[in-house]
């Protein structure tokens, strides 16, 4: 009796998983073909830095505001008394993604993109970027990585 009753359990647990596995059959398919397919951000995500240069005053907010000191920013006072920006390196090791660089900007040079391929080949080699040159994902990588 005991037999038939450790069958008819293995027949029902069966038929359970039978039931989940016929009705997510025909649903749509939540994953994406990677890298074929990416994913679209939300406006609230928070990828690497990047500086529109013809906004910044070089005010050094998001330097003062940034809590893992990931920005670096040297600039000259020209003759007429102008500042003019010669460096703007961010170190995207040492981000948090944490925005507070944003929000400080008073004149909105600086900004969050939407970037979350961020992984880097070799992890002894810091990722500091330029921000005046720019940063363009893996392309800025590959083109540094000597």
């Amino acid at each position: 009796m005991k037999y038939i009753m450790e069958i008819m359990q293995g027949v029902w647990s069966l038929i359970l998983g039978l039931s989940v596995t016929l009705r997510n059959l025909c649903s749509r398919a939540v994953t994406l073909q990677y890298p074929k397919r990416r994913a679209q951000m939300t406006d609230r995500f928070r990828g690497m830095a990047e500086l529109n240069k013809e906004k910044c005053i070089m005010c050094m907010q998001c330097v003062k505001i940034c809590p893992d000191a990931c920005f670096a920013i040297k600039f000259n006072v020209g003759e007429d008394k102008k500042k003019v920006l010669e460096s703007f390196t961010y170190d995207a090791q040492l981000c948090c993604f944490c925005g507070f660089c944003e929000e400080a900007c008073p004149t909105k040079a600086i900004y969050m993109n939407k970037d979350y391929e961020t992984a880097v080949i070799d992890s002894r080699k810091p990722l500091k970027v330029d921000l005046i040159k720019g940063y363009d994902g893996l392309a800025w990588y590959k083109r540094n990585k000597a």
